[in-house]
């Protein structure tokens, strides 16, 4: 069975590298539509990786995989093209389609069939990416487009990562002297009414500033709410396009009810060691603890944050990253579920939403057209049980706390709930030919806790132009 995969696998790799216009691996959208293995690397906030010579190109992508597992066989393959132009180095297109088929693994059906989305990939098989860059002076740059984008310098990030499904956007950069400033502004879904897809609306701020030459310091700012719900047709709140105002006072003025989260982040350079982090407040609210009894007096729901700490160094042909991530209880969600900071069924930040606490290592080597790739997460999550809530849910009304109940909810703390060990190891070694890269991992799953006792161990084989994955590391 694995030989039969493995031989439709190169049928389909033969189909499709010699069309008219192949022309290679393109290396776009690195850091926003397909994060790559070990992508240490990633810009502050992405937009599209441009060529600034003036060309047009069009070539094809294909990622194929077939996975065996001790009782089970699975394949993944995508086919696709890309399309890239520039012009006068004014303007600069770039797009992308794929078409998604195979059986997959059961690991990333039984998430199809929770959630009724493939992760980063959408509820369809296909899916059109694009971004149209225009640049108005040597100070300001538009992008018009359908992708994503990941905020930070981390593997992780808690203010807005590619992990989900694309969404349609309009991002504007301001740069001078040592600051760049990020307009963007979206449009997500969402998806837990059974009879309809539901639009929100977000704007986004996100300053960068260099502090000195080795030190960055940065401040994020997003506001999020729903078009319209079933007495109001609200539409696009005009006051949130404005480009530097911080949403936080306008939020307060209006007495509104939108979602908006604050964040800063840092990275520090040290020759070749880079310190990063970020911290993410939600809601603070210190003043609601005195309202109940001393017994009551700490862990009130709606104090939410989350926070990172990194490091990440490059030695000769080595690259090695450390991260920690967490975040408490009924972060990223609101009182009304369909305000919560999720897309598709998705996380827009961490994938594992709220109430968890993460630890990551990855080191990669490289050594010619030679790769090997280790990553290794470990996570204490607390989940929710039949009719409880708990903070990870971040779909879930906050409002509908666990502990002494509702919006009264006092005592909570981090891991609450069903506590739930995940672990994952993916080691990967792979060899670039001239048009493809041919690679072979392992991946190992293990999910412990009172109610469930997983394991799932996979071998694979794969081609590939462009970095994709088969396997989740949540």
């Amino acid at each position: 069975m694995y030989l039969r995969g493995m031989k439709t696998l190169f049928k389909y790799c033969l189909i499709l590298f010699f069309p008219v216009f192949a022309n290679g691996q393109i290396a776009t959208f690195q850091s926003v539509v397909n994060k790559p293995f070990s992508n240490f690397y990633s810009d502050s906030i992405a937009g599209c990786d441009s060529d600034t010579t003036q060309h047009f190109s069009a070539g094809s992508r294909f990622f194929g995989i077939g996975s065996t597992s001790k009782s089970d066989y699975a394949s993944t393959y995508l086919v696709g093209a890309t399309l890239s132009a520039n012009v006068r180095n004014k303007i600069t297109f770039i797009s992308h389609f794929d078409y998604l088929s195979g059986n997959h693994n059961a690991l990333l059906n039984e998430y199809q069939d929770s959630l009724l989305v493939f992760p980063g990939f959408g509820r369809e098989k296909k899916r059109l990416q694009y971004n149209l860059k225009f640049n108005f002076n040597k100070f300001i740059t538009a992008d018009l487009g359908k992708g994503k984008h990941f905020i930070g310098d981390g593997y992780r990030s808690l203010f807005l990562s590619n992990e989900h499904s694309p969404y349609p956007y309009l991002k504007l950069t301001t740069e001078f002297g040592r600051v760049k400033y990020y307009n963007l502004y979206t449009t997500f879904l969402d998806m837990q009414n059974p009879t309809r897809d539901r639009k929100k609306h977000a704007s986004i701020h996100f300053l960068d500033f260099q502090l000195t030459k080795n030190i960055n310091i940065g401040v994020f700012e997003g506001v999020l709410w729903q078009v319209k719900d079933e007495n109001y047709n609200r539409g696009y709140d005009v006051e949130y396009l404005n480009p530097i105002i911080f949403y936080r006072p306008v939020e307060f003025s209006k007495h509104s009810p939108d979602n908006v989260l604050m964040g800063a982040n840092f990275n520090v350079k040290l020759k070749i060691t880079t310190l990063y982090g970020q911290i993410l407040l939600d809601d603070l609210n210190i003043s609601r603890q005195k309202d109940r009894d001393e017994e009551f007096a700490v862990g009130f729901f709606q104090n939410k944050f989350a926070y990172q700490l990194g490091v990440k160094t490059t030695f000769k042909s080595l690259n090695f990253l450390l991260e920690y991530n967490q975040a408490q209880p009924y972060t990223y969600a609101h009182k009304e579920p369909m305000q919560s900071y999720t897309h598709m069924n998705q996380a827009l930040a961490h994938p594992l939403g709220a109430n968890f606490k993460e630890v990551i290592a990855i080191a990669d080597y490289s050594k010619g057209k030679w790769k090997l790739s280790t990553k290794l997460t470990l996570v204490k999550v607390g989940m929710d049980s039949v009719h409880t809530h708990y903070g990870q849910n971040i779909f879930a009304s906050d409002f509908d706390a666990q502990g002494d109940g509702g919006e009264y909810s006092y005592g909570n703390f981090n891991g609450q709930g069903v506590a739930t060990q995940i672990q994952t190891l993916h080691t990967e070694v792979a060899y670039s030919l001239k048009w493809f890269d041919v690679f072979g991992s392992v991946f190992y799953k293990k999910k412990k806790s009172d109610l469930v006792d997983q394991n799932s161990l996979w071998y694979s084989l794969g081609i590939r132009t462009f970095p994709f994955s088969a396997f989740q590391d949540y």
